[in-house]
């Protein structure tokens, strides 16, 4: 579920980033600015906001490009369902992930807490990164082992349901006389 919210996320944004960038900019920005050639000393100043929403949809852009197509398909099947989704539904979905989020950032401070550690801001900074790509790791994992587990199972049932229907048991007396 996390991952489809931030590949949405990230889709929505570049989205939008890229709308309003087309929106607010000139036909005379778009040629300099893709223009091999060009300096920066020819594009004309652009407010902070502008630039840093450039440069985070330039950033965007990349990682989506270094996607496999397949996970470039699936962000796009996202943003198009969320799209779709009513203006609750997506506030229940957000919901979902603030809740979500909340959960994980106290599973954090709780593992901060008993491992007894006293660090500093950067060390804590450090802590949360490695505690979230273990837990993922973990998470993961399990989500392996269980799906595996699955697969056994399912096989054996079909194995099972497979011998019972090709040997069908004839009805027996009393279940014919009733």
């Amino acid at each position: 579920m996390v991952r489809f919210f931030v590949a949405l996320i990230l889709s929505a944004f570049a989205v939008v980033t890229s709308q309003a960038q087309v929106a607010s900019s000139s036909p005379t920005s778009q040629v300099a600015s893709s223009s091999p050639t060009s300096s920066s000393s020819t594009t004309p100043p652009t407010s902070p906001s502008i630039s840093t929403s450039a440069t985070r949809f330039e950033l965007l852009r990349k990682a989506f490009e270094q996607l496999s197509t397949e996970q470039q398909e699936r962000i796009l099947q996202n943003l198009h369902r969320w799209q779709e989704l009513s203006q609750d539904e997506k506030e229940v979905l957000r919901q979902r992930e603030r809740v979500q989020r909340q959960k994980l950032e106290a599973s954090i401070n709780e593992a901060y807490q008993k491992s007894g550690l006293q660090l500093n801001d950067e060390q804590r900074a450090q802590f949360h990164k490695r505690y979230l790509q273990e837990r993922r790791r973990l998470e993961e994992q399990l989500a392996h082992e269980i799906q595996e587990k699955r697969q056994a199972g399912n096989a054996a049932i079909i194995e099972m349901l497979k011998k019972e229907f090709t040997n069908p048991k004839p009805p027996s007396a009393t279940a014919v006389a009733h």
